[in-house]
């Protein structure tokens, strides 16, 4: 018997979930068959490569807008994103993931449309992204497309999806 699709609450992050907004990540990239060892050296280079400022930090949660999918029956954190601030018309999605328990249950798309709301409420014009290779087709599912290719600064030889969304803000409506 297949259970009732969480009921959500998009709200902000709060510095102390830290700890478990990183896990649950670490959570989502396993899902798609990484190797622990592969997690391991990735998280070690994501801390080298973003020490300064690393994401899922409290500090980060505290000075960056993140912000996670709750389910409102049992509180549980099932998804987590973060986007930055519109520059030179377009917002950033930094991350999006969501645990894979509830994949497939419409998180990814509630985060994805609130970071879209969020944007358009700052005048974007546009939100960018480096996508995760397993997860191209997610974005692309929500009306992202392919404009380029990123070559990973974590994973050598590894490359991702940079995408792009068009997005229509306030003042042109």
């Amino acid at each position: 018997m297949e259970s009732d699709p969480p009921r959500l609450r998009i709200r902000a992050a709060r510095p102390e979930e830290a700890e478990a907004l990183t896990a649950l990540i670490l959570r989502s990239k396993a899902h798609w068959g990484y190797e622990a060892a592969w997690l391991d050296a990735w998280l070690d280079a994501w801390l080298d490569a973003w020490r300064a400022d690393l994401p899922m930090t409290p500090e980060f949660i505290a000075s960056q807008y993140v912000f996670c999918a709750e389910d409102t029956a049992t509180s549980a954190i099932l998804g987590v994103a973060s986007v930055f601030p519109p520059r030179d018309g377009a917002a950033y999605r930094e991350h999006l993931f969501v645990e894979p328990v509830a994949m497939g249950s419409g998180v990814g798309s509630a985060l994805w449309r609130h970071a879209i709301a969020w944007a358009e409420e700052r005048g974007a014009q546009a939100i960018t992204l480096g996508a995760d290779p397993n997860a191209q087709s997610f974005y692309e599912h929500m009306g992202a497309v392919v404009v380029g290719w990123l070559d990973s600064d974590i994973v050598p030889r590894r490359r991702q999806p940079e995408m792009r969304y068009a997005l229509h803000p306030r003042s042109e409506r």
